[in-house]
C-alpha cells in the first residue's frame, strides 16, 4: 500500500504517488473503488480511511473485549 497504516503524514493522502510502485498505487485505487461501490466514503487524507455512508449507529461507539485466544497465531 506505500504506507503504514494510522501514520498521518503526506504519504498518506489518497492521491499520493511520489516514491509509491506501481502495484501500490493500483492497490490503493483497488480498495478506494471497493470502499466506494460498497457504500462508503473516503477520508481526503488517507488512504486506509473510509465511513459506511448510511451508518446505522453514526453516535454510538462500540468496544468489545479481545483475548489472546481470540487472536490467530497463524
Amino acid at each position: 500500500m506505500g504506507g503504514v497504516f494510522d501514520y498521518f503524514g503526506e504519504r498518506s493522502h489518497p492521491d499520493y504517488t511520489k516514491d509509491l510502485t506501481d502495484e501500490q498505487i493500483k492497490n490503493r485505487n483497488t480498495l478506494r473503488k471497493i470502499m466506494l461501490d460498497n457504500g462508503f466514503k473516503p477520508l481526503d487524507t488517507e488512504w486506509w480511511h473510509f465511513t459506511l455512508e448510511d451508518e446505522p449507529y453514526p453516535d454510538t461507539y462500540f468496544t468489545f473485549p479481545v483475548s489472546d485466544d481470540s487472536i490467530s497465531t497463524q
